[in-house]
């Protein structure tokens, strides 16, 4: 589940004595054990530095794999008054409230978003950072898309685009099957197959007939083709359902474990299974 947080503190311009509050942990560990919420005193600006307003930050699972030390990309640990602390978060969008001397590509008023994941931890209210760190978000983006979802473009869409782009030369009809697909990620390529014409198989967890109900009536909305819970995946009606479909030359997990292997078995030969998580924890 991704959960939006938005900042909605007054613009400011820059001054030394301006705090900021942020989310931080000194340890890794589970996060409702080691985060906290700080209060401290920004650092005095630099020629090639801006500070940079938080408008919205979103929590990913992998922002709470990075917190408990199991993601690849660690958090930046510095030393802040005297402690050495990491700013959880790894995306979001802010908006530009000042500017070093030296800055000649961003205003005041410009929104930013993190350049890669785990440039600075974006769970914090403001923070300076160097200029090379930000990518600018194109104005007209301003007019059309609210705070909440630019901020959370820069993850879960990107991941989406890679998956079905990169391992498979799919065309209009082919078919991709996928499971967590009521995650960020698995709503962006239900979106972005139909798109392109490409078609879903969409699995998810097993819930109460009214739950269910609710959430593939809430895919088919994006543009899913069938949705299936988990528990369906070995029967002979959904088997025979498959099998009717054609090739299915892509699958997507972002689960592992029992439920990965029931999917990959409606593969078509000589299809491409990508993974790019593990929430259950156990192996493909």
């Amino acid at each position: 589940m991704r959960i939006l947080t938005s900042f909605r503190t007054p613009l400011v311009q820059f001054r030394r004595n301006l705090w900021a509050q942020a989310a931080v942990y000194s340890e890794t560990g589970d996060a409702s054990s080691v985060l906290r919420v700080v209060r401290r005193e920004l650092p005095e600006l630099t020629n090639d530095e801006i500070v940079v307003k938080m408008l919205a930050a979103p929590v990913n699972p992998s922002d709470l794999n990075q917190i408990e030390g199991t993601y690849p990309v660690k958090g930046r640990f510095s030393i802040v008054e005297g402690e050495r602390v990491a700013v959880g978060g790894n995306e979001g969008v802010g908006v530009v409230t000042a500017v070093g001397n030296g800055v000649c590509d961003f205003a005041v008023g410009d929104w930013v978003v993190p350049r890669r994941a785990g440039e600075f931890g974006t769970w914090c209210t403001h923070t300076v950072v160097g200029q090379e760190q930000v990518t600018k978000v194109p104005l007209e983006w301003r007019h059309n898309v609210d705070a909440l979802t630019v901020g959370s473009m820069k993850v879960n869409p990107s991941t989406a685009y890679r998956l079905l782009r990169d391992y498979v030369d799919l065309v209009p009809g082919d078919w991709v099957i996928q499971n967590g697909a009521n995650s960020g990620v698995g709503r962006a390529v239900i979106q972005m197959a139909r798109a392109i014409g490409v078609r879903t198989i969409n699995v998810v967890r097993d819930r109460s007939p009214e739950e269910y109900g609710l959430l593939e009536r809430e895919l088919r909305l994006l543009g899913a083709d069938l949705v299936v819970r988990d528990t369906e995946l070995s029967s002979d009606t959904f088997k025979t359902q498959v099998r009717a479909l054609g090739a299915v030359k892509l699958g997507l997990n972002c689960v592992g474990g029992r439920m990965a292997l029931s999917m990959t078995k409606h593969l078509s030969a000589g299809a491409t299974l990508a993974s790019y998580g593990g929430m259950s924890r156990q192996p493909v």
